[in-house]
């Protein structure tokens, strides 16, 4: 599934994500400066977030509250050693089927086993954004 759009449409983008994905676990791939954190933060924010969102680069994992929920949000760029993940609970965090947004999911993709749900943005010089969803289930 593909959807293009610009930045000042980035509602219709996260609604076409929220209608089109079929986990909870959402992997964004794309260059720095892509959007990544820009649509993790639309998207928190229809699924009834009001925390500020915001890069998760330093902390590695940014936890915020909507609905009574939790919603995860790791940026993995930082991310040298498998074994920082474990440090902080990252596969626990999975395993409980929360929303859980992963920036530069490369690093970890391998070793993926959970069903989830990844997408690839890619922007042109015009600085239109391209998506691309792709679901693996078990």
């Amino acid at each position: 599934m593909i959807f293009s759009y610009h930045l000042k449409e980035i509602h219709y983008a996260s609604d076409f994500i929220l209608k089109n994905i079929k986990s909870k676990t959402v992997l964004f791939d794309g260059d720095l400066g892509s959007g990544k954190t820009t649509l993790i933060k639309n998207i928190s924010m229809k699924i009834g977030s009001k925390d500020n969102i915001s890069s998760p680069t330093f902390p590695i994992l940014n936890i915020y509250e909507s609905n009574n929920e939790k919603i995860y949000h790791a940026d993995l760029y930082r991310i040298d050693n498998i074994l920082d993940l474990n440090e902080i609970g990252f596969f626990d965090i999975i395993n409980e089927k929360k929303w859980i947004f992963i920036e530069w999911p490369k690093k970890i993709i391998e070793y993926f086993e959970y069903p989830y749900s990844h997408i690839k943005i890619k922007i042109d010089d015009s600085k239109k954004r391209t998506l691309e969803i792709k679901n693996y289930e078990i």
